[in-house]
């Protein structure tokens, strides 16, 4: 008698079982375990499974044990460190923090710097949007050498009209011919106050909201 345990025979239909459990990306160690049986249920009596064959079948039911319960460990310890501290947030408030930003406010007609750092000389150019992602404002600053740099945008767009107070977004860009590549803008200020939506912590400086992981720098604010 011959029995067919190939993908279109018992293996299929376990897996369509299990698929109608719900959809997983791959095999967990129930799942494993279901088809290592299935399959001894169904092996050919005149060829039973080897020795060799089950002790390799389970050598990798143990190898992927290992593997989940490293998963979760590593799982674990991600959710940990995400966890917010609110002793920690609170020892902010008074500092000077440095930033990741992409933002930029304009508040009675008037606009913050725009602080960005090359670590070699390139090509500069800043864009500045709306909230609607429009390009409004377009400046080629040249040839930029190589340190911390602040460029003082005068709140107009391209066509020299007052923009709107608000928050615009913008891009530092380093042009290599036909090539660019985005540096990002820094933003620096004392730590106002520290707040928490949906889990996750932001920091109020300068009157703008920026969430915890942009801080690049903390340190004491200098004594004017």
């Amino acid at each position: 008698m011959i029995f067919d345990v190939g993908l279109g025979g018992i293996y299929q239909s376990t897996l369509e079982g299990l698929r109608s459990q719900g959809i997983r990306k791959e095999l967990d160690k129930n799942a494993f375990l279901l088809l290592m049986l299935t399959e001894l249920q169904h092996q050919d009596p005149l060829e039973p499974l080897k020795n060799k064959d089950l002790i390799a079948q389970l050598s990798q039911l143990t190898a992927l044990e290992q593997i989940m319960n490293m998963s979760k460990a590593v799982q674990e310890f991600v959710e940990a460190q995400q966890m917010v501290n609110p002793a920690q947030l609170a020892s902010l408030i008074g500092k000077y923090v440095v930033m990741r930003s992409n933002e930029i406010s304009v508040q009675n007609g008037e606009a913050e710097s725009i602080v960005f750092n090359l670590d070699e000389p390139a090509h500069v150019v800043i864009r500045i949007y709306d909230e609607n992602d429009n390009l409004i404002r377009e400046e080629d600053l040249g040839i930029v050498e190589e340190g911390m740099h602040a460029w003082a945008w005068d709140a107009r767009n391209d066509d020299g009209i007052p923009v709107p107070d608000g928050i615009y977004k913008y891009e530092v860009v380093r042009v290599d011919g036909t090539n660019e590549e985005e540096i990002g803008g820094l933003e620096g200020g004392v730590v106002e106050a520290v707040q928490i939506k949906d889990g996750k912590a932001y920091v109020l400086v300068n009157g703008n909201l920026y969430p915890i992981d942009s801080i690049i720098e903390i340190s004491e604010p200098r004594e004017e």
